[in-house]
């Protein structure tokens, strides 16, 4: 029985990893573009939010139009060496595909807020990707999110992260049919990212240490039984 539920939870978070490899598929295809048109765009100095979205706006479009995962929101968060002024977040999300006009953030203090966020502090720490969340997007699309980042680098230096989001609403459609039985996928710090298990909301804190679980390598993600 213990063998079988091993079993289990192991193609579960098989499947989990599966399905975020595919939302990072389009961001890495679309890095070395951006670390180009990066370099071209700089030649002179830094770049303004506006001259941020204009080159970013296609490859952006792009990402979301990637049809095997069900992305809300795709773009690029510059740093403060990117962009001298605007907004330093090009993003795009929704069915219509709508800029982001201005950031909730904006400069001097704000921007400060930015960088703290954890799909931004975490790949700028690492240098890896990451799956941040879930948590209630007030910046964006204000749904409870998970967002994918990558982090952008010009030779030795960080300049940003590229992203992309996936409703926790789209997430249980595309994995809760592989998380049967009562299996619950939870991020790092054990929140609930989606759950078949009725007891178990988004967002709550999964605080069974004794439960069986399958830690992801990939990813700040488990599966985790009862």
């Amino acid at each position: 029985m213990a063998h079988q539920l091993d079993l289990d939870l192991d193609r579960a978070l098989a499947r989990a990893e599966t399905f975020f490899d595919g939302v990072f598929a389009p961001l890495e295809a679309w890095l070395p573009l951006l670390r180009q048109r990066l370099t071209g765009a700089l030649a002179d100095g830094p770049v303004t939010g506006a001259q941020l979205a204009a080159l970013v706006e296609a490859d952006a479009h792009a990402v979301l139009d990637t049809h095997d995962r069900p992305l809300y929101g795709a773009g690029y968060c510059a740093s403060d060496e990117i962009v001298s002024e605007g907004n330093p977040l090009a993003w795009w999300q929704g069915a219509e595909r709508s800029l982001l006009a201005s950031s909730a953030f904006g400069p001097g203090q704000a921007a400060i807020d930015l960088v703290r966020l954890e799909w931004y502090r975490v790949p700028e720490a690492t240098g890896e990707r990451h799956v941040a969340g879930p948590f209630v997007d007030y910046l964006c699309s204000n749904e409870i999110t998970v967002t994918s980042a990558l982090p952008v680098a010009l030779g030795a230096d960080f300049v940003g992260v590229i992203c992309a989001d996936v409703l926790v609403s789209s997430l249980e459609r595309a994995l809760l049919p592989d998380l049967a039985g009562g299996v619950t996928l939870v991020n790092a710090n054990g929140r609930v990212i989606v759950s078949s298990d009725p007891e178990w909301e988004t967002g709550d804190r999964h605080a069974d240490t004794t439960a069986r679980a399958a830690r992801s390598a990939r990813y700040p993600l488990a599966v985790v039984a009862g």
